[in-house]
């Protein structure tokens, strides 16, 4: 069993995919990577959480999520979920009521995409 967390910041996106299992071992750890990512990178203003490579979601793990987006919130920054069609992780996503709470979206692009100002979406209609 493996839980790894890679990020990237690119044009105030902080990008952020989980690997493995997101379970009650490895939840603290995970959400305390991502809580302090949050708070000391300069000038992120969305959370992109890419669970794409997720094999594993918990209840306990989607309560962190929710404790993540929450940090988000409070600091004025936009956040989404990314949760490939069905699979797993995207019926666990469902099944918590992750989705009600956060917007949640097939492809790192589509969200990406969604967050950028209306000028700067006009290549995705070609």
């Amino acid at each position: 069993m493996r839980d790894d967390i890679a990020s990237e910041q690119t044009g105030g996106a902080l990008v952020a995919e989980v690997q493995g299992e997101l379970d009650i071992d490895s939840v603290l750890r995970w959400t305390t990577v991502l809580e302090a990512a949050i708070c000391e990178l300069p000038g992120p203003h969305l959370l992109v959480l890419d669970l794409g490579r997720l094999e594993f979601l918990s209840v306990r793990g989607a309560v962190g999520v929710l404790r993540v987006f929450a940090l988000c919130r409070e600091r004025r920054m936009a956040g989404c979920l990314i949760a490939p069609s069905g699979g797993e992780v995207e019926r666990a996503v469902r099944l918590t009521g992750l989705n009600v709470q956060v917007p949640v979206f097939a492809h790192r692009l589509l969200a990406i995409a969604a967050y950028q100002p209306v000028e700067m979406r006009w290549w995705l209609s070609c």
